[in-house]
């Protein structure tokens, strides 16, 4: 089961490690910390101290390692308690560091391989098949592990290095170490670790990297602080628009209600000029009443007076009817005055009947201040 999560991650890693990002990231990074202080780089990305074992001839040889330096060195015997003890003592304050088996060179065997690019997703595989090839051991009586050196993108070729240890003299030094936590099996160059890892998967000690928990914790926490934050801005983002539509509904409202109030002030005001022009274009009756009394003589009277529109008929009686239009045309109220009809004789009271019509003058006869004054 743990084969079957740990090929696809394996294969996952490998692509990620050749790709360009990872390249670009790597050299990235490096510049960004060569650009800082000393003090700052170590503070930002502190080398991890490395604890090494090497098997000698009355004991083992402790050393712990940082950034390819030696900082601390000593001898143990081959007691496991006395080991123990030692490996304590090489341990920094406040870190855990990785500790690893070095074997000696002579013990090993070491290759460089030049193979196709195509055989690097499944390469641990390649080298198990070709073992007895290149080494005079087969896959099963050997610990491998590799790394690539180089890769030839034009000739699609690759250069591996190659590390094998017999199983019986790797397993012979784990029984001497016991139970000792161990991260890895390697070979030293100078001194330090070569980078290799022979040791069995079941031995590597489980180790959990507090910074990179941490990182964890933070990174999540940052993904759901950003996403609670993104809910928070869509939810403020909503109660702003719900709170838009109510104010553009209540101005709405308030613009329609403004409306119908200009339509009921302009429909006042139209009806109010209406009349006041009406009134303007026509005349007061009771002027046009004192207008014509104080034009006809007292020969004349009338049996009807009528107005039509923007006429005035008069229908009556007059000693001389004919005198009567010379006599209207003075009028301030009256225009066009004429007969209609002809003048005819009234033998019982012997005056001449008449009907006259005459126009009413726009703009004038509004007021009996001054026919008043004209009488």
């Amino acid at each position: 089961m743990l084969d079957l999560i740990q090929k696809p991650l394996r294969r996952l890693r490998q692509r990620y490690e050749k790709s360009g990002l990872a390249q670009f990231l790597s050299w990235w990074r490096s510049e960004l910390l060569a650009a800082l202080p000393p003090a700052w780089r170590e503070w930002l990305a502190p080398e991890r101290a490395v604890v090494t074992f090497t098997p000698g001839t009355d004991g083992w040889r402790l050393r712990r390692v940082r950034a390819g330096k030696i900082e601390a060195d000593l001898e143990a015997i081959a007691e496991r308690d006395a080991l123990t003890q030692a490996s304590e003592r090489l341990r920094p304050e406040h870190e855990d560091p990785r500790q690893v088996l070095l074997l000696p060179t002579e013990c090993t065997l070491r290759r460089r391989l030049t193979l196709p690019l195509a055989a690097e997703e499944h390469l641990a595989s390649v080298l198990a098949f070709e073992m007895d090839r290149q080494t005079p051991f087969r896959a099963d009586q050997v610990y491998f592990d590799h790394r690539i050196a180089r890769r030839d993108a034009a000739a699609r070729s690759m250069l591996v290095e190659l590390l094998a240890v017999p199983r019986t003299v790797l397993d012979q030094l784990l029984q001497g170490l016991g139970n000792l936590p161990l991260d890895a099996a390697d070979v030293a160059v100078a001194g330090v670790p070569a980078g290799f890892n022979l040791l069995p998967g079941e031995r590597r000690a489980r180790r959990v990297d507090k910074r990179l928990r941490l990182n964890l914790i933070l990174a999540v926490s940052a993904v759901a602080l950003l996403w609670l934050v993104m809910l928070q801005s869509l939810a403020l983002r909503e109660q702003a628009i719900e709170r838009l539509d109510e104010e553009l509904a209540a101005s709405r409202t308030a613009a329609m209600q403004s409306a119908e109030l200009k339509r009921q002030l302009r429909d006042a005001i139209e009806g109010a000029n209406f009349l006041a022009r009406k009134k303007a274009e026509q005349a007061v009756t009771v002027d046009v009443l004192s207008e014509i009394t104080h034009l006809v003589p007292d020969d004349t009277w009338l049996e009807r007076l009528s107005f039509v529109q923007n006429q005035v008929q008069l229908q009556g009686q007059s000693a001389r009817a004919d005198k009567l239009i010379g006599i209207l045309t003075k009028s301030r109220c009256l225009a066009n005055p004429q007969f209609q009809g002809i003048i005819t004789p009234d033998g019982a009271t012997g005056k001449e009947r008449f009907t006259l019509v005459a126009d009413l003058k726009t703009g004038v006869c509004h007021g009996t201040d001054a026919v008043a004054g004209s009488r």
